[in-house]
């Protein structure tokens, strides 16, 4: 859907129009979910999160104005507002830093998608120190900031970027041969 016809649909859904209300969810429900997820981080939780999302939609949808900015970024702000209202009640569970979980995450990255990309990206993340390879995979896959990989790492804040940046161009002069 394009912006206007998902302002005209969320009109829609501000009059009451449960039809209008399905065909939203079904344009912006994968979307949303994604947000969801990447920032919830379980499948599950980010289900409920998103239903809890679509009813805030429902709820202030009589709020919108087209006038004031666009149908996407405004349900994109509230799902994260109530991302983040859950977030703040259950903090999320710790991830694992561990070398077997860093394997499994570089398998599975491997597996979906070009093949030779896999054994590439095992092989470049191979060359990468210990610290520097959980902080790109963490980063870059779990989507942890930097603040949060240097309290699961126990180091600076800075330290983590150098790790960080470091490993990119790593990174990229490995997979660029």
């Amino acid at each position: 859907m394009s912006n206007g016809e998902l302002a005209t649909t969320l009109e829609r859904v501000a009059e009451g129009d449960r039809v209008a209300f399905r065909n939203l969810y079904q344009a912006v429900g994968p979307k949303l979910f994604s947000i969801c997820k990447r920032l919830i981080r379980d499948h599950a939780s980010a289900e409920d999160a998103l239903q809890d999302v679509m009813v805030r939609i429902w709820e202030k949808s009589p709020l919108f104005d087209r006038t004031k900015g666009d149908a996407m970024p405004w349900m994109i702000a509230l799902a994260r507002s109530v991302i983040f209202n859950r977030l703040a009640k259950k903090p999320a569970p710790a991830l694992s830093l561990s070398d077997a979980d860093v394997a499994a995450v570089v398998e599975r990255l491997s597996t979906s998608g070009d093949p030779l990309l896999g054994h590439d990206l095992r092989r470049c993340l191979g060359g990468l120190s210990e610290d520097q390879r959980r902080c790109i995979v963490m980063a870059y896959h779990y989507g942890l900031s930097y603040e949060e990989l240097s309290a699961l790492s126990a180091v600076p804040i800075g330290t983590v970027k150098s790790w960080i940046h470091r490993a990119i161009g790593q990174l990229q002069a490995c997979l660029n041969k």
